[in-house]
């Protein structure tokens, strides 16, 4: 979809994935007052953004590191020439091992574990290219999905890292996904912090065995105060405060929505309307997107290339142009292959979004 630098939104063509500048400056700088007496690091999650273009312009206003979810997002972030780069993923079979001997020999690659043989193959893998790599251990803190258990197990697979001489054990992983989006603030904090104190009682059992622990990381943008402000973390790693969407405003209104999708009305009746853009291009994720500054239009149905919006505004007409608050931003951005950073109603830059629909 051919767009350029200077055009009006009203110029443009539909749908169209937009990414407002002057939010994403508004967001970054909410977070980064607010943790500036605290020594602790913000790895913005590339996962939300997929795009480097993007990244490279958060480095600009401070942004020092990122995290990953998959192999393909570290590599498109070093082809950018970002290199402190953290896959917050377990790497299993010999192709991706592969990728990663590769990876760790252009950049300050670290990756997660919760498996003792996972070690000794990764081992042997940079060791081969040579190569090193930062290793931590994922420990789960209740989300049941990957990850060993506090305490000792945790401290028995950092000593088989600390053994291995391709390998640099840095410390523990400990993400809460579960809690993100949790609407009490209290009961959000309160689990948050038990799990919190998990993984830094694990982190002094693993000191008291006579291993450094140099990074203990977790949380998101669901609970990125409660971490960020924990004794004992040393980062967080939240990445839809960047962008934000319908679902995670509702929990944290204090990061504006960046993100929306650019739609235009194609067909209209007394009390509904109906836009050029459907579930291709607003992922279903999370529930109804909504409709920016119109409280009073609800999306109750959607369709591949459609959505109907209910309204009573009888002004409403056909070739009128409203924005799409998505429900989930990272899913929205996976839909699209270029989004369009604007400024005051103008584009400021056009940007491949390189990692959407990969998942390697």
């Amino acid at each position: 979809m051919l767009a350029s630098v200077g055009q009006k939104l009203d110029a443009l063509d539909s749908p169209q994935l937009l990414i407002d500048l002057d939010v994403v400056d508004a967001n970054l700088k909410r977070m980064f007052d607010a943790l500036r007496d605290r020594a602790v690091e913000v790895r913005v999650h590339f996962k939300s953004l997929k795009c480097t273009g993007l990244a490279r312009y958060l480095v600009g206003r401070g942004v020092k590191s990122f995290l990953c979810a998959k192999l393909n997002e570290a590599e498109a972030l070093a082809d950018a020439g970002l290199t402190d780069l953290f896959v917050a993923n377990q790497i299993i079979g010999a192709i991706k091992m592969r990728r990663v001997g590769e990876l760790a020999r252009r950049t300050q690659l670290r990756i997660c574990v919760d498996d003792a043989r996972n070690v000794e193959d990764l081992g042997r893998a940079v060791s081969d290219s040579g190569a090193t790599l930062g290793v931590l251990v994922e420990v789960d803190l209740g989300m049941g999905r990957c990850g060993v258990e506090p305490g000792e197990p945790a401290v028995a697979l950092a000593r088989l890292i600390q053994g291995n001489p391709a390998l640099r054990f840095l410390g523990l992983q400990g993400y809460q996904g579960h809690l993100q989006l949790i609407a009490s603030p209290d009961e959000r904090r309160a689990k948050a912090e038990e799990g919190l104190r998990a993984l830094v009682n694990t982190r002094r059992r693993i000191e008291d065995a006579g291993i450094p622990v140099a990074v203990v990381t977790g949380g998101g943008t669901g609970t990125w105060d409660y971490t960020g402000l924990f004794e004992g973390v040393t980062e967080i790693q939240p990445g839809s405060f960047i962008l934000m969407d319908a679902a995670y405003n509702t929990v944290r209104p204090e990061f504006g929505c960046s993100q929306s999708v650019l739609a235009t009305v194609i067909s209209r009746r007394p009390g509904w309307y109906v836009l050029d853009a459907g579930s291709k291009a607003i992922s279903k994720d999370f529930g109804m997107p909504l409709i920016k500054g119109r409280s009073q239009d609800l999306v109750l149905r959607r369709s591949e290339e459609h959505t109907r919006v209910d309204s009573d505004d009888a002004t409403m007409q056909i070739g009128d142009r409203v924005e799409v608050i998505p429900a989930h931003c990272c899913a929205t951005m996976n839909l699209h292959r270029t989004c369009l950073a604007i400024r005051k109603g103008r584009v400021e830059a056009v940007w491949p979004i390189e990692a959407s629909g990969r998942y390697d």
